[in-house]
């Protein structure tokens, strides 16, 4: 890694990670549109963007992928920047957006980018921010673009501390598969995440389908808010998890320190009360 890539605090090699990952899962089909507004929907959970007004207000996607959060935004905005660093991710964003003046494509990173200070209404961070060396440091970066009073949602890798021994211990043997495979190179990780998906994934989320439909609780079933997904984001979900080197999980106790350190309104915050967990919103300081 580069000075200058230690500088804007990132990892060079888990960009390029996930510039595969969105290359080969773009979302470019419509067999998933449901279920991406689905998982969508919950990880707005916290807030309402109808209280954003389409004409005037500005927002910015940190970490956009393969777009799929960034077009479910737009109608609610009159302007949206997918912001992406990595080579593969941007080309399908560019591509998908090429014909939408409402999204701009930046590739560029958290740290450095060209968001006008202060200029966000929202800024949405969806499964990104746990990925970065210094995730404070990155919430402070985000920070830096919204306007005061303006809104940050945001969903980290939460470290199970809503969940009983036994879901930590099984997260503990997971992690260690995860070290292994994602020190691989990027046909085996892909590999690897699809046989997972199919092996435990799949069987797991058709269970808890199956075990809800019959007035069951399945909350500390592992992967049970996977029971409606189809089986492509399944896999998709499954390389983010076992291909990706870097990860990082925070209580509530510390995202919170966190955002009082990048100045938000900590009166404002507000957790989802359903998965996936931590999913967040806070107000920066006016």
């Amino acid at each position: 890694m580069s000075q200058r890539d230690k500088d804007e605090n990132i990892d060079q090699g888990v960009i390029d990670g996930f510039g595969h990952e969105w290359a080969a899962f773009d979302y470019a089909e419509t067999e998933t549109a449901d279920a991406l507004d689905a998982q969508f929907a919950a990880y707005c959970a916290p807030l309402d963007l109808a209280q954003f007004n389409p004409k005037t207000s500005f927002a910015g996607d940190f970490g956009a992928g393969s777009g799929r959060w960034s077009s479910r935004l737009a109608p609610y905005f009159s302007l949206v920047y997918a912001l992406e660093p990595s080579d593969g991710a941007s080309q399908v964003l560019k591509k998908k957006f090429a014909d939408d003046p409402k999204i701009v494509v930046l590739q560029e990173t958290v740290g450095v980018n060209s968001i006008p200070v202060g200029s966000l209404d929202l800024a949405m961070s969806l499964g990104v921010l746990h990925h970065i060396p210094d995730t404070a440091l990155a919430i402070k970066d985000v920070a830096r673009s919204i306007k005061p009073g303006g809104v940050f949602l945001c969903y980290l890798y939460y470290s199970l501390e809503n969940k009983p021994a036994y879901y930590r211990l099984i997260f503990k043997g997971v992690n260690l598969v995860r070290r292994v495979i994602s020190a691989s190179p990027q046909r085996v990780r892909r590999l690897s995440a699809t046989i997972i998906a199919a092996l435990v994934y799949w069987p797991l989320a058709r269970l808890s389908k199956v075990l809800s439909k019959l007035g069951r609780n399945t909350s500390n079933l592992p992967l049970h808010h996977y029971g409606e997904m189809p089986f492509v984001m399944l896999a998709n979900d499954a390389l983010d998890r076992f291909g990706t080197s870097l990860e990082q999980r925070f209580s509530k106790a510390e995202i919170t320190e966190m955002l009082r350190a990048a100045d938000f309104d900590l009166t404002t915050l507000k957790f989802s009360e359903i998965e996936p967990f931590w999913t967040f919103a806070v107000i920066k300081k006016k």
